[in-house]
């Protein structure tokens, strides 16, 4: 039976595929019919016209080699568009056409899509095509007939089936060569795959003789999407070649707590909290003061000198004062702007991108208005990245503020552009590599480099962290601006597979004070502790009372590893959102699993939980316990409903119960064991022993089991308490980098 399915879809795909994919063939997967990765067709546009087959791109003088490889984690192709004339060409774009299964009856799509920009990730309905502000549908040309409705994603897509769980994904390895995409068509009524092409969009002209690469397609199939994700973000790595395995980044932006109004009076009051906040753990951390736009003389873009009246001793003095605190300093940055307040605009007009019509490239910006006398939006010009008299501007720059003492970029309102008398010699690709050298020649190898506002996957290979969603950092605005969170929110968790692997994901910074509810600091704190990137503050600290503080405390130190989302393929945009994040590490009393709960609307939420989320057996009694407000939850042995109120979240620590006394969690870590090394019992002495490995002078509660036979010895009830469930909680106060516990139990008679 199986295999006649197998020529059934053989028979289905090739017809499909027509005479671009004669060559194609089915080999051996259980998923989508024995390896319907395998194979795929080609095409390549010029002048607006598609074309695809040996023949038809030969009466163009255009010749293609299609390479097929088996790759540990997929099949990965490469793709040459030769133009084999005797006048150069402008190649539009070109792509490839993987086989994908058709027609099957009682499918269930959903579409996973990245738009690419520091906006929006997620999944998506096959149906879902109406318009959409965070990434519109589009139309697929068609060589024949009328253009496809589709869904486009940038960079990789994946397509996984509810009713089966059979899962495609197809995804560049960069975008080295352009800007990339995947667009995935369907029928007339939106209920099936039509057809799935990556393509690269290139738009210059070829010489003859002369070829074009396309960047490394992965297609991969299976019945776990998270797994294809994740297996993406390997190939991903090994393919850009980047290692990011710095200490995690901590410590304070300005943006959001004074905008461009900064002064170097509040930076300096406010890194003396960071550092007492922030500083002092055996971890190692990167502790920064990033002061965001504003700091540069009357808050232009081009002139990237201190302010004389808001800093009156300039960034190197900043940054030696810093130092002293243990902290470096960061600066907004944006190279690709120019503003016509800017000392320096007649010196740095020439230099300006143009437009087709010989016009300088400008638009309207609206992020300022705090300084005396400036409006709202101001006009800027994007500068000529395509130029190297630019480029040694961005280099010359970037050595100086180095020379500072700074050690840190925000590279912000990331437009980086060439005039359009360039764009047909200089693709994206090009642009992209050459301005990105001379930023790391001017910063160095050691500098952090964090775009922002701008382009994601095309940084690819070359930045240190990026702002993967949109700015989502500004407190005390719910339940007006929750549903603008939970898209930023979700695209944190839907590119969880990206962090240290593509770069470093930066989530935004946390605000816990402006008026915001404990339960909306919660969310924004465990958002951004649990998507394994920058642990940052962004408000003036001064003002912050030390109850808020403490739950920043309880996240340190940062855990350098991102949540994997449980129900972002289940739970569909726009009605739905990733709610279930689960975070597995192996911890000082063994594998540990934090679960965390989301409800992101206007009334309480009950979810199921069941024991596999939390990492247990199905069958095996356990203990769990609500991390953040020290709240047991009960002794269960199945699956058990968590009440979560409204526009809150629960992290969830469980562990399986045992014949004597065990380590559960600790309150000064959301991992619950992160900062706890070598537990075990002392069955000579009764006692539960351990190490917390932190700061000194942390008071913290350690959380664990205690079975019906034993009980708290009499000397250990001054600071610990047993809960009517089987739990213990005891209280400690550490003493130095690494603090001895010894917890004392005894039978019961």
């Amino acid at each position: 039976m199986r295999d006649e399915v197998i020529k059934a879809l053989r028979r289905e795909f090739l017809g499909r595929a027509g005479a671009a994919a004669a060559s194609l063939f089915l080999g051996g997967s259980p998923s989508f019919g024995q390896d319907a990765t395998r194979g795929a067709g080609f095409f390549v546009e010029i002048n607006g016209r598609r074309f695809s087959g040996v023949e038809a791109l030969r009466e163009q003088h255009l010749e293609v080699s299609l390479q097929e490889s088996n790759q540990p984690l997929g099949r990965v192709y490469r793709m040459m568009v030769r133009n084999t004339g005797s006048r150069a060409q402008v190649i539009d774009r070109a792509g490839m056409v993987p086989v994908v299964p058709t027609g099957q009856g009682g499918r269930r799509w959903r579409v996973f899509l990245d738009s690419g920009v520091s906006g929006w990730a997620g999944v998506k309905r096959l149906d879902a095509l109406a318009p959409d502000s965070r990434l519109q549908p589009v139309e697929m040309p068609r060589e024949q007939g009328e253009a496809l409705r589709a869904h486009r994603s940038n960079l990789q897509t994946v397509l996984w089936d509810a009713a089966s769980g059979q899962s495609l994904l197809t995804g560049f390895l960069r975008q080295r060569f352009g800007r990339n995409f995947v667009d995935v068509g369907v029928n007339a009524t939106a209920s099936d795959v039509v057809a799935v092409e990556a393509w690269q969009e290139f738009g210059w002209s070829v010489p003859p003789g002369g070829g074009q690469w396309l960047d490394p397609l992965m297609v991969a199939d299976g019945m776990d999407p998270y797994a294809l994700l994740e297996q993406f973000g390997s190939a991903v790595r090994e393919h850009q070649g980047r290692v990011f395995n710095a200490p995690p980044i901590t410590g304070m932006m300005t943006w959001y707590g004074y905008r461009t109004a900064i002064t170097e009076e509040m930076v300096l009051a406010n890194a003396r909290i960071i550092a007492d906040l922030f500083g002092g753990y055996p971890q190692r951390t990167r502790n920064l003061m990033l002061c965001d736009h504003g700091w540069q003389e009357d808050a232009n873009w081009g002139y990237w000198k201190a302010d004389k009246k808001r800093f009156p001793h300039g960034m190197k003095w900043l940054a030696g004062q810093l130092a002293k605190e243990g902290i470096d300093l960061g600066l907004w940055y944006t190279p690709f702007c120019l503003t016509d307040n800017a000392a320096n605009y007649t010196a740095l007009e020439p230099f300006r991108a143009r437009g087709a019509d010989g016009q300088p490239r400008r638009k309207q910006v609206s992020v300022w208005g705090d300084l005396p006398g400036q409006p709202l939006t101001w006009p800027v010009s994007v500068m000529d990245g395509g130029r190297e008299e630019v480029r040694e501007i961005w280099r010359e720059t970037l050595a100086e503020m180095k020379g500072w003492g700074v050690r840190y970029w925000k590279l912000d309102f990331f437009s980086l552009q060439t005039s359009a008398s360039q764009e047909r010699r200089l693709g994206a690709g090009e642009l992209y590599a050459s301005s990105w050298r001379s930023f790391r020649e001017g910063a160095g190898e050691d500098g952090e480099l964090a775009p922002c506002s701008g382009p994601t996957n095309l940084q690819l290979g070359y930045n240190d962290s990026v702002r993967i969603a949109s700015d989502i950092g500004n407190a005390g605005q719910w339940p007006a601006e929750l549903e603008s969170f939970r898209y930023g929110m979700g695209t944190v968790a839907a590119l969880w597979y990206k962090n240290r692997k593509f770069w470093v994901n930066d989530a935004d910074s946390i605000q816990i004070g402006r008026g915001a509810s404990l339960s909306e600091v919660r969310v924004r704190a465990t958002v951004v502790a649990l998507s394994g990137g920058h642990l940052m503050l962004s408000e003036d600290l001064r003002f912050v009372d030390a109850e808020r503080l403490e739950m920043v405390r309880r996240l340190l130190p940062p855990y350098p590893e991102a949540a994997r989302p449980l129900d972002l393929f289940e739970n569909p945009s726009p009605e739905g959102y990733p709610a279930l994040w689960s975070l597995r590490l192996q911890g000082g009393f063994g594998w540990i699993t934090v679960l965390a709960v989301f409800n992101l609307s206007n009334t309480g939420r009950q979810f199921e939980i069941r024991p596999e989320m939390l990492g247990i057996e199905p069958g095996q009694p356990f203990l769990a316990l609500e991390w953040w407000q020290y709240r047991w939850l009960g002794r269960f042995q199945s699956t058990f409903v968590a009440e979560v109120p409204a526009q809150d979240v629960l992290v969830i620590h469980a562990r399986p119960v045992g014949e004597t006394p065990s380590l559960l969690s600790v309150s000064h870590h959301i991992t619950g064991g992160y900062i706890v090394e070598n537990v075990w019992f002392d069955h000579g002495t009764s006692e539960l022993k351990g190490e917390v490995v932190t700061k000194p002078g942390v008071r913290l509660v350690l959380f664990g089991y205690l079975p019906r036979q034993w009980a708290l010895a009499k000397e250990s009830t001054f600071h610990a308490t047993a809960s009517p469930f089987g739990g213990w909680q005891s209280e400690l106060q550490t003493t130095g980098s690494r603090t001895p516990f010894a917890i004392r139990f005894m039978h019961r008679q």
